[in-house]
């Protein structure tokens, strides 16, 4: 053993290897005099007393770290390692707009190695996150080094897993929370980051040393829910606990690449796709498991220019194609040694033909069109020492339909890259009328008569009708030739504005035209009642109060002050579109952070009122919003938007869970809000969710389901029903006020339907 020992030293010594990395390799003890100003020892089982006098050696993780040369080594004994406090009751805030940090360190080049037998051993570890100890994402490490390198350790944010130590349990501590919510391992600013052996520990938002220019996982363990790996970096032998289904936000630019990798699905999700926002990903001899009816995409909605490469890849065993829903997205190759990504100057190009443009890749590659498209554009190579493997694309359509294709760049490797075309039809002049439009009022209905010389083409001319000048109906998506006529327009003139536009125009001069009676006479009104699914809301701002319209703008809540958040006025707050994840069709989206609808009924004594709202969050798990920071959808009837007094239903999202939000009834009084009910917490904020509010004979009353089935891994109820006895008022007014943030986190509504009894 003795010789097998100096053989070893001596090849080490042959190799230039530290004597301190030879010694730690060999499993013997590590002295002071070993340790120098670039090679630190961090051991928390040692005393103050036993670490006197050894300039080199630390028992406390920030000391340690205050004392970092340029280039450090800093080897670390088996020990659990506290960042942050986790019983200081502080809540933590960030800096100059940044997310709460746990340590920032700042050097130039970093090596922290772990000296205990397994990378459990040593533990770096925090206990915050959003909302639980922390005012945003509380991330454990900022790490501004040029190069960093980490191993054989564990690096953990414990807020929502519990920290299980077997080398000593009176180290072991619970979560904070079962809520999941946004806790981070860290963030590396600099050159080059490279892990190995190494746990990262979390939930949402994992990021496991994200954001250096290169990054390498070797051997690595990762635990984490959406939103949480790093998208460059090249992951090698290392397996994957899949709490959630996106555990990447976004790969754009050359993506990640995983060779010989295990990952396994823990959630009951029965889609998992590596990216919520797309980019390029690559998986090579890498294995999947799941439940077997579990469908592996690339991206929620793939794009199609979107190129990603498999190689080996199997499903429970069984050969898989990732992403089969479109296959043009999977490049199949024999081999995956490095990142098989093909660079292109364009991903997506938008435009009315004629068009010409230019766009480069690498020398050497062949150009193609989608098959049965290739009329639609002309390749010519361009001698370009400057940008070699350019090529200028002449666009022709002289169709009366869009072109939707893509512009391929195939490399000899079969590498691929392509972009996305849309082309819009030559412009042609905008039809004229050949009946000028009048309108005529007959069945309690308004419309807008007119012919044009469309020629054979689609009508999309866009029409706005107005009472008194203000939009009560517009033209989203195709005109809208009538308009239902309302107790509110009784004595008032209804106008219509028409644009004449057929599918290969642009729009052309606006004609307004007026009804023949100066107002709308009582016999053309219909009963107090209102309906709508939003295809014709008009979604432009409109501030002010009226009795008979919809106020529709942006507004803060008092109870929102602490968190700081605005809008602008100079854009909508809604917008009517396509949804996305849970939101499914068309309907009404908010369009900015505080979007605010009211809409205030003719002046008169309110009695019975209801109010039934359909809609579709965003959000897929049942959480609703984006964080629990105030963020909530109150929904609310008997209200006075004047002075914004009234009863309501509140749907909020809180700490207590990640997979369900909290319903409570409200009182308005002057802007202020109370509770009237202890909030309930419920799955059914989720997909075909109905939310029912009524106020009957003195009792104020909520109901909210919906037709997304329950979901198996929680016992919480899907239906919410709360009541409550409360004293009347002579309001009629409705209100809908949304504090969430956008995009991701939005409820789309889909039809609103209103009744009123008067007294």
């Amino acid at each position: 053993m003795i010789r097998i020992i100096i053989l070893f030293l001596y090849l080490c010594t042959c190799m230039k290897l530290n004597l301190t990395i030879i010694l730690f390799l060999l499993g013997l003890e590590v002295q002071a005099q070993t340790l120098d100003k670039n090679h630190l020892l961090l051991d928390g089982s040692l005393s103050d007393n036993e670490i006197r006098g050894k300039e080199f050696v630390f028992n406390d993780v920030k000391k340690a770290f205050d004392n970092l040369s340029d280039t450090t080594t800093l080897y670390v004994k088996p020990w659990v390692y506290w960042v942050d406090n986790p019983d200081d009751p502080i809540v933590v805030t960030g800096q100059n707009g940044k997310e709460p940090f746990g340590m920032v360190v700042k050097t130039k080049k970093l090596s922290i190695i772990g000296l205990g037998t397994d990378a459990q051993d040593v533990v770096f570890a925090s206990q915050r996150g959003q909302m639980q100890g922390a005012v945003g994402n509380f991330t454990m490490f900022d790490f501004h080094v040029d190069e960093l390198s980490v191993e054989n350790l564990t690096m953990g944010n414990y807020c929502n897993v519990d920290l299980i130590y077997p080398k000593n349990t009176e180290l072991s501590r619970k979560r904070r929370s079962d809520a999941i919510t946004q806790a981070h391992v860290g963030y590396v600013h600099g050159h080059r980051m490279s892990a190995r052996k190494v746990r990262f520990i979390s939930r949402l938002n994992l990021n496991p040393l994200n954001g250096a220019e290169e990054s390498s996982y070797d051997s690595c363990h990762f635990e984490c829910t959406d939103d949480a790996l790093n998208g460059n970096a090249i992951y090698r032998h290392c397996d994957f606990d899949l709490y959630g289904q996106k555990p990447f936000w976004s790969t754009y630019g050359h993506g990640p690449l995983f060779i010989d990798c295990d990952f396994y699905v823990k959630s009951h999700n029965k889609e998992i796709v590596f990216c919520k926002q797309g980019g390029p990903v690559s998986v090579s001899n890498s294995r999947f498991h799941a439940p077997e009816d579990c469908y592996i995409g690339w991206t929620t909605y793939p794009q199609k220019w979107l190129r990603c490469y498999q190689h080996n890849f199997v499903l429970n065993g069984r050969p898989y194609v990732i992403g089969n829903r479109q296959p043009e997205n999977t490049v199949i190759l024999d081999s995956i040694g490095q990142i098989p990504f093909l660079n292109i100057s364009q991903h997506e190009i938008r435009q009315t033909a004629p068009s010409l443009f230019r766009i480069t890749s690498e020398p050497g590659v062949t150009w193609s069109v989608t098959k049965g498209f290739e009329r639609f554009a002309t390749i010519t190579p361009v001698l370009n020492e400057q940008q070699p493997g350019t090529i200028e694309v002449r666009l022709t359509n002289e169709e009366d339909e869009i072109a939707d294709f893509c512009l391929v760049a195939t490399a000899i490797d079969r590498r691929e890259a392509a972009c996305h075309i849309v082309l819009q039809p030559s412009v042609l002049p905008p039809p004229v009328f050949s009946l000028k439009p009048v309108i005529r009022i007959k069945d309690k209905v308004a419309t807008l008569v007119y012919d044009l010389d469309l020629q054979g083409r689609r009508d999309e001319s866009r029409i706005i009708w107005k009472r008194d000048g203000i939009p009560v109906r517009v033209s989203h998506v195709s005109p809208q030739r009538t308009y239902q006529l309302t107790n509110a327009d009784a004595g008032h003139l209804i106008t219509a504005s028409i644009e004449p536009r057929h599918q290969r125009s642009g729009f052309g001069q606006i004609v307004e035209v007026s009804s023949y009676i100066k107002s709308i006479k009582k016999k053309h009104v219909i009963i107090e009642e209102l309906e709508t699914d939003f295809h014709d809301f008009p979604t432009d701002t409109q501030p002010v109060i009226h009795e008979g319209y919809w106020t529709v703008d942006g507004y803060k809540p008092a109870d929102t002050e602490e968190y700081p958040w605005s809008f602008t006025t100079d854009k909508p707050m809604w917008e009517y579109g396509e949804g996305f994840n849970g939101a499914v069709g068309m309907g009404l989206l908010q369009a900015q952070r505080g979007a605010r609808l009211m809409y205030t009924p003719l002046q008169g004594n309110y009695h019975d009122v209801s109010l039934e709202l359909r809609v579709d969050p965003t959000k897929t798990a049942g959480q609703g919003f984006g964080s629990a920071t105030g963020q909530y959808m109150d929904v609310c009837i008997k209200f006075d938007t004047k002075t914004l007094t009234g009863y309501g239903l509140r749907i909020i999202r809180t700490v207590k869970h990640s997979k369900a939000v909290d319903f409570l009834l409200v009182e308005y009084k002057n802007g202020r809000v109370r509770p009237l009910t202890p909030s309930v917490s419920a799955t059914c904020y989720r997909t075909g969710c109905t939310i029912k509010v009524e106020y009957i004979k003195g009792l104020l009353y909520a109901h909210v389901e919906t037709t997304t089935p329950r979901p198996d891994d929680s016992d919480l109820p899907h239906v919410v029903d709360l009541s409550l006895e409360v004293p009347d008022n002579q309001y009629g007014g409705l209100h809908i006020q949304h504090t969430g943030s956008c995009g991701e986190s939005t409820t789309m509504l889909h039809q609103l339907k209103a009744r009123w009894e008067q007294h």
